[in-house]
């Protein structure tokens, strides 16, 4: 009879429940818990409720923050997780604080978590991935499916994977209702 924990899954839970200083039991509970708010969220109509369940979470969110359907912040670290007001997320967007090698490459590529921080104003299109480690300055748009790695700046246009600025926005920043 196989196992019904792997020992991938023992060895990533005691990392990271150490890493927390957490008893196992209770950030396991903690961890169930935001999964099903995940869940919910993943498939509610109203954005702005959308985007109160990630709050639940622990995910720092702003106010008038729009964030789509399907958009995955970090599972186990969203509280490294900062976006400003009137920023958009859009649908299937990935948000990831952390990364780390597997069983055999951990010794060389051991967890890491850095925060992410999506600036007041941003647009990120739909389809984009933010890697740990990042901030998006105020105002600036991340085109689709763009692979954010690096810091971008202020009132810019990013694309591409990697992202990169293809062009400084004028004119923005003014809130226009």
């Amino acid at each position: 009879m196989s196992e019904v924990i792997s020992n991938r899954d023992k060895v990533t839970y005691n990392e990271i429940t150490n890493y927390y200083h957490s008893n196992k039991l209770l950030f396991g509970l903690k961890y169930f818990k935001n999964w099903i708010l995940e869940q919910l969220a993943f498939s509610i109509p109203v954005p702005s409720w959308r985007a109160k369940l990630h709050r639940m979470r622990g995910v720092n969110i702003g106010q008038n923050v729009y964030v789509g359907y399907d958009v995955i912040f970090d599972r186990i670290h969203p509280e490294l997780i900062t976006i400003g007001d009137y920023a958009e997320i859009g649908d299937r967007c990935i948000l990831s604080a952390h990364s780390r090698g597997s069983l055999t490459t951990r010794q060389a590529y051991p967890r890491s978590m850095d925060p992410i921080i999506i600036g007041r104003g941003v647009s990120v299109n739909p389809g984009c991935i933010i890697t740990q480690g990042v901030e998006i300055g105020e105002n600036s748009i991340i085109g689709i499916g763009s692979v954010v790695s690096r810091d971008i700046s202020p009132n810019s246009l990013a694309l591409g994977y990697p992202a990169k600025v293809v062009k400084k926005l004028e004119g923005v920043g003014d809130l226009q209702t």
